[in-house]
């Protein structure tokens, strides 16, 4: 599966513990959906939606990749 699609999953599962308190649903949707589909990059999401990059950073460390270094998805 594509780290995109890991990290929107993540950041659904997130908001929905009521740990993106900060963020709308519909914002939420809109940016999980845009890494779902692959219309946005990681690293393009973080430079264009600088807002959620720490709560980008907090779904990585809590998804455990076996392949993938964090230092190869978030710059």
């Amino acid at each position: 599966m594509k780290v995109e699609k890991l990290i929107a999953d993540e950041l659904q599962c997130m908001f929905l513990e009521g740990q993106l308190q900060d963020f709308k649903e519909d914002y939420i949707n809109f940016l999980t959906r845009k890494l779902w589909i692959g219309e946005i990059s990681v690293n393009d999401l973080i430079k264009e939606e600088p807002k959620i990059k720490d709560k980008v950073s907090d779904a990585v460390s809590r998804i455990s990749f076996s392949s993938i270094k964090r230092d190869t998805i978030i710059e």
